[in-house]
């Protein structure tokens, strides 16, 4: 009767580890759970996607929010804990990578951009100590309401200062979800079907 137990028990395993592995999003191989957690918050996985900021395909990147969201405009207004994480295609110069997200600040949240100089001025020194970032490396870039402060973390590694302010993060989401970002890149984040 034990073994019968064993054998009943390590199947039990065996499916809820394969539903586990069947709720991972795969994008360009890389896998994203269908759930994260920032400072004690469980978030779920809004979207994920491949992104071009750099005019060529360079980032597979997925969203965690506390609730689902279909429109950027929700999205970037959801109270609470919040995650973008994104792993590298490619190698980039990490000067040009920081550079890209500001322009993509730029055109997607000007106005948010003026008023929060000194927040988008941080971001251009988070990758300062270092050259490049490599295919493979992953970012994480978590928001806590508390402190309503973002933190970058790559290959599990803080880096660069703590940025505070409510209204950073919201532009660094826009840099994957603004108006002006490929429009099928946005819909996959949203978790909107291809083309709507």
């Amino acid at each position: 009767m034990r073994h019968l137990f064993r054998f009943l028990a390590a199947i039990c395993l065996t499916v809820i580890g394969s539903m586990a592995l069947a709720a991972d999003v795969d994008v360009e191989g890389f896998k994203f759970s269908d759930a994260a957690s920032v400072n004690g918050a469980n978030l779920v996985l809004n979207g994920a996607a491949t992104s071009s900021i750099l005019s060529t395909k360079s980032t597979a990147v997925a969203f965690y929010l506390p609730k689902k969201q279909n429109t950027m405009e929700a999205a970037v207004a959801e109270k609470g804990a919040k995650r973008i994480q994104f792993y590298m295609l490619r190698d980039v110069s990490a000067r040009d990578l920081s550079n890209a997200m500001l322009d993509r600040i730029r055109q997607n949240a000007a106005e948010d951009f003026a008023a929060n100089i000194m927040q988008t001025a941080q971001l251009g020194v988070v990758f300062g100590n270092r050259a490049k970032v490599f295919k493979g490396d992953v970012m994480v870039i978590d928001y806590d309401p508390a402190t309503q402060s973002t933190q970058f973390n790559l290959n599990g590694q803080k880096i660069g200062d703590t940025i505070k302010g409510e209204a950073f993060f919201p532009m660094m989401m826009k840099v994957w979800i603004g108006p002006k970002v490929r429009g099928s890149t946005r819909d996959a984040l949203l978790g909107l079907p291809s083309g709507k």
